[in-house]
């Protein structure tokens, strides 16, 4: 034990007595309650836990409390004691800098720092001061201008965001309820104060914690599992493995085949094999090496061309192939003999961590009524409420998922980690279980991006028209079927990129490997395949000696004009649009740019993209929502939708307070709680917007109804007679002194009329159909034209970058991004995900790969993830081309389409500024530089 230490923490004292290697963050969150220091990595990579120490922003994680012998300690607790925002916090929330907010308290303290012994920082100072913090979400641009705007607020120059608070209280007229306008997002202000809102930040008395124990190998057999020593480890009440599950011994949204616990085979090196439940996470922690395991090392698969060997060994008994789409239209053989140019190129994408700052997390209690409730970020209660149910052999009414807000998602929380297993505790024991996932251990677990190789081959005609393609593109799906099935289905119909190509084959086919399972990832398969298709179309605009827009424009998907797959395109295409602002703002760029410095060059890159909307392809796409106003007066918008930080929330806000008049600031969003909500569906496919949107805008419709219909009843009042306001309406009738009526009184009056003012509504996506192969596979036969999906998006991008010849080091200088996303409901969110999508794109691009060794992992904590830092963002003009659609208000979706032009922009300038082409991501600057010394000898 260390001696006493003394200290302050926001202004109090402390003095204790702790062991040596007691860190700062450990004993503010386990031992103050302090929770809004976030504990992402505890390894001092990511920021997030973030405090200020003696006027120096320091990360918690790596401080030793022996070691703060008089520290003045201040944490993101005390920027709003007194109640009230601190000008960082509201600048943060003007800007729209919050997003899923795990990183925001981090970065907010960080910032506090920097303005404190600046107060005149300017963009690369503070990119200086926040370059050991990371967020995914945001992309930081709008991190910078939110400490820029702050800093002017500070010195007294800017009184824009004090109208933030401000305007949070009086009785005034609804705000925020115009589509396209940019209210305060509904999660704003929680995040920016450190609110204990995450899983991790929940405890309940007599709560206990498990550990998981995973497997030392990618591919064998347990023989054995010694659970005799672990047992009588200290604190340690019970250690679960497969034998204890009542129910079914796997999980997955499509396949469940995935094992909750090993029983006998290991497919790879996440795998986990029980579940150690004692008094404490040390405690479980400090029992999993006690746990003996005998396993049988087997051969393995590890990479998707070695799984389709005649003597591959198998993951699964039916074979290593676990899908494979095919898409046929006109004749390629007779196509390409009329090609004037052909063009074609092998293409690789890695395998990619998802690196969401908040670990996988779940707390859960047994209640008085016998449910078991779950609290856990995921990207879909009910989902989630079935597996759990299933392995615990309960009925699914007497589970109970309750969202916690997710930091940071992208695809990676569609599916159970900790949550059966954090169930299953609960109902062995009685007593409330809560587990986290450390770091290292996500990353061995968790889903990841499919890696890709591609093979691609164009044909055109002198005149720039694109007339046949074929490619086959083969996707890593890992050990376990996960969400691999429409991954694969969304490569192989996307091939082509947002083109009219009359005569194509193509093939996509996912195969398992021992290898983390390739799961759902934003772009969802498009991503992989829009890098190969974007790198043709500027090697074919090479070969016919073509300006890369213009071969664009020939091709490219136009209202009237056909998918590879036959789909007719709607009016609401916007594809041509997009490249055309492109266009012309890069043209305005390049007037600005400054000449390069010795030894660099300066490069252009374009690429285009377009992406689904919905699930599609014959899949009952439903969501619900409900409006009512309870006896306490509160105004209750429940949805099935997740808000994972990409503002799902705000869009059904803005929604209900549109259609409804009431207003934005008065509605309480209730989200993804399988005993409150309809149930919405998995938030993926860019769907909710559109989807749940429309549900939204039905109930508001059944709830008007019943509103007028309380006000006539219980206050003689129709339309036209009153106004909303804020907590209630105006009676207008009263012309001299208006009378003010609070939504408390209309509810009792209504209560007692027996009406309840409600509305409840549940809608269905307009119908898709599966893709019609066909069973003989010849060319010349026309493809059946069906809707394959209702909607698309589309996006341009053009990137500038620099390009140092002598160490192969890229700099983005600039991005710009134009998208089709329907009509904008909150117009700055939009701007923000782009934003967000485009710095996570740069990262793919330069940086990014989740690197494995026969299985083993090697990129196990953060740093070797290379993510994008604040220091690498590049400047981005967001453009957005607002073609309304048949979603709500015009709205169709956007959350993952922006991130698959980024980079091939980016190897598509590369190449145009050093004449190197980097064919297999990332484009380090290793790859590049061995590039040109090849180039230099040729």
């Amino acid at each position: 034990m260390a001696g006493t230490v003394s200290f302050q923490v926001n202004g109090e004292n402390q003095e204790v007595r702790c062991p040596e290697d007691l860190t700062l963050l450990s004993y503010l969150r386990d031992h103050l309650g302090l929770v809004g220091s976030k504990n992402s990595c505890n390894q001092g990579h990511c920021g997030s836990c973030t405090v200020i120490i003696d006027g120096k922003a320091k990360r918690a994680c790596t401080i030793q409390v022996s070691k703060l012998a008089g520290s003045r300690i201040e944490t993101i607790e005390n920027l709003s004691a007194d109640g009230h925002l601190h000008p960082l916090q509201l600048a943060f929330m003007k800007e729209g800098a919050v997003q899923c907010g795990f990183c925001t308290p981090g970065m907010i303290m960080a910032a506090k720092a920097l303005l404190d012994a600046n107060p005149h920082p300017g963009p690369e100072e503070i990119k200086q001061a926040l370059r050991f913090n990371l967020c995914r979400c945001t992309g930081y641009a709008a991190i910078i201008r939110a400490v820029q705007l702050a800093a002017s607020v500070m010195r007294g120059e800017d009184t824009a965001a004090t109208a933030v608070e401000n305007g949070a209280a009086g009785r005034l007229p609804p705000q925020g309820a115009e589509i396209g306008s940019s209210p305060i997002k509904k999660d704003a202000r929680p995040k920016v104060t450190g609110s204990p809102l995450y899983a991790d930040d929940i405890k309940f008395a007599e709560m206990i914690y498990g550990k998981l124990l995973l497997s030392r190998y990618p591919s064998a057999r347990i023989k054995q599992i010694n659970l005799q020593k672990a047992l009588a480890a200290p604190g340690v009440i019970r250690i679960l493995t497969a034998a204890d599950i009542p129910g079914r011994n796997s999980f997955g949204l499509l396949n469940p085949h995935q094992p909750v616990l090993a029983a006998d085979v290991i497919r790879y090196i996440g795998e986990p094999l029980a579940v150690v439940l004692a008094e404490s996470e040390a405690a479980a922690a400090a029992a999993l090496p006690h746990i003996k395991v005998e396993y049988e090392p087997l051969p393995g698969v590890f990479s998707a061309e070695d799984g389709l060997k005649d003597d591959a060994p198998t993951v699964h008994s039916g074979g290593n192939l676990l899908h494979h789409v095919s898409v046929r239209k006109g004749n390629v053989a007779e196509a390409f003999t009329r090609a004037d140019v052909i063009v074609e190129g092998d293409y690789t994408t890695p395998m990619v961590e998802h690196a969401y700052l908040e670990p996988e997390a779940a707390a859960a209690r047994l209640e008085d009524d016998g449910v078991i409730s779950v609290w856990t970020a995921s990207q879909g209660s009910f989902a989630f409420r079935e597996m759990i149910a299933a392995s615990l052999n309960l009925p699914v009414e007497k589970v109970r998922v309750i969202y916690t807000p997710a930091g940071g998602a992208f695809g990676g929380k569609e599916e159970p980690t900790v949550q059966i297993h954090c169930a299953l505790g609960t109902m062995l024991t009685g007593r409330p279980v809560k587990m986290v996932l450390t770091r290292p251990e996500s990353l061995i677990m968790s889903t990841k991006r499919h890696r890709a190789r591609m093979h691609y081959r164009h044909g055109a005609t002198a005149d720039g028209r694109i007339i046949a393609m074929e490619a086959r593109v083969l996707l890593d799906a890992g050990a376990y079927e996960s969400l691999s099935k429409p991954v694969v289905f969304r490569a192989g119909i996307i091939t082509a990129g947002p083109y009219d190509i009359p005569n194509v084959k193509t093939d996509a086919y996912g195969v398992y490997t021992n290898h983390p399972p390739g799961g759902a990832f934003r772009g969802f398969g498009t991503t992989q395949v829009t890098f190969g298709a974007e790198q043709q179309m500027d090697k074919l605009a090479k070969a016919l000696e073509m300006d890369p827009f213009e071969l664009r424009r020939i091709n490219g998907l136009a209202p009237g004009k056909t998918t590879i797959t036959g789909q007719v395109i709607k009016s609401d295409c916007g594809y041509l649009k997009a490249l055309a602002e492109v266009e012309r703002s890069l043209k305005e760029t390049l007037q600005k740019l400054p000449r390069p410095a010795p030894g660099k060059k300066i490069g252009l890159g374009i690429a285009g993209a377009y992406k689904n909307v919905g699930l599609g392809a014959g899949k009952n796409d439903q969501a619900g929502a409900s409006i009512a106003i309870d006896l306490q007066g509160r105004v209750l918008l429940k949805v099935g939708a997740t808000d994972m930080g990409q503002g799902s929330d705000t869009v059904m806000a803005q929604i209900a307070a549109r259609e409804t008049g009431l207003a934005y600031e008065d509605f309480i969003v209730i989200s993804n709680d399988t005993a409150q909500t309809p149930e919405g569906g998995v938030t993926t496919a860019s769907r909710q917007t559109y989807i749940s949107g429309h549900a939204v805008l039905g109930a508001a419709g059944v709830f008007n109804m019943s509103f007028h219909r309380c006000l006539a009843e219980g206050f003689n009042l129709r339309p036209g007679e009153y106004e909303p306001v804020r907590g209630g309406i105006n009676n207008l009738n009263q012309k001299d002194n208006r009378k003010f009526i609070s939504y408390q009184e209309i509810a009792a009056a209504a209560k007692k009329a027996g009406i309840t003012p409600a509305g409840e509504f549940i809608y269905t996506a307009p119908p898709t159909y599966p893709l019609r192969e066909r069973a003989d596979h010849e060319e010349g036969i026309p493809i059946s034209n069906y809707d394959v999906h209702f909607a698309y998006c589309y996006a341009a991008q053009a990137a500038i970058v620099e390009v140092d010849e002598t160490t192969g080091q890229v700099k983005v200088l600039k991005v710009i991004a134009a998208q089709d996303l329907g009509k904008a409901i909150h117009h700055q969110n939009s701007c923000c995900q782009i934003e967000g999508a485009v710095v996570m794109g740069m990262g793919y691009a330069l940086s990014e790969e989740f690197v494995l060794e026969n299985g083993h992992v090697i990129s196990d904590n953060l740093a070797k993830l290379k993510l994008p830092k604040i220091t690498d963002a590049p400047e981005m003009e967001i453009i957005l081309v607002e073609e309304e659609s048949e979603g709500p208000f015009g709205a169709k979706g956007m959350g993952e389409l922006p991130l698959n032009p980024t980079a091939p922009a980016i190897i598509n300038a590369i190449h145009d500024a050093v004449g190197v082409r980097i064919t297999d991501l990332p484009a380090t600057p290793a790859k590049i530089l061995t590039a040109l010394i090849n180039k230099g000898r040729e």
